[in-house]
């Protein structure tokens, strides 16, 4: 054979192979949707002396729905609060201490407040030393859990006093009758 006809063959083939998909994607059924979604409640933040609530950005959670007569739980596992970057969080802005409520879609049996310092993150997302790298997974889990934030939780809602420059996760539990443990993560930073 000539290696031209060899070429040839070589091109047919991969026009019939593309041919065979894009016929197969267009002929067949698809199934559109994945089914009922989840329906993940979520959080606002309300600051002393500001009109207007900005909404949280939603982090890793475990939610269970019906769908039909069977149960399912959809879960996502995102970075931790302390690993994701400042641009990725909602914004509260701020020019002083003020205190925050957190209001919720729906109603959490219990909810609290961790946070981290923002300067510290960021001098820990720079440090490119080999031994940091070495210790860092140890180090991520003794930081990971965050400084607790002193909160009230009364009537549906989360209440404390915010510091600026400081990232905040709340994390609450809800009861859903037949899981009675859902859980929802929701994260932001205060900004002056």
């Amino acid at each position: 054979m000539k290696p031209t006809t060899s070429r040839g063959i070589a091109i047919a083939a991969i026009l019939a192979l593309l041919v065979v998909t894009l016929v197969s994607c267009v002929a067949f059924p698809h199934d559109g949707g994945h089914g009922p979604e989840a329906n993940v409640p979520g959080a606002w933040a309300l600051t002393s002396g500001e009109d207007g609530a900005v909404a949280l950005t939603l982090g890793n959670y475990a939610w269970s729905f019906m769908d039909g007569s069977e149960r399912r739980v959809e879960e996502l596992r995102q970075i931790d609060p302390q690993k994701r970057r400042v641009d990725e969080l909602a914004q509260v802005s701020v020019a002083e201490e003020p205190t925050i409520t957190v209001l919720f879609d729906e109603r959490p049996l219990w909810a609290y407040a961790r946070s981290w310092d923002e300067e510290e993150l960021a001098v820990g997302s720079t440090t490119d030393s080999s031994l940091f790298w070495r210790l860092r997974t140890p180090l991520d889990t003794v930081s990971s859990v965050g400084d607790e934030a002193p909160s009230t939780f009364e009537d549906g809602a989360l209440t404390f006093d915010a510091e600026p420059g400081r990232r905040y996760a709340i994390s609450t539990i809800y009861e859903r009758g037949f899981s009675g443990n859902d859980r929802i993560e929701y994260v932001f930073t205060v900004q002056k």
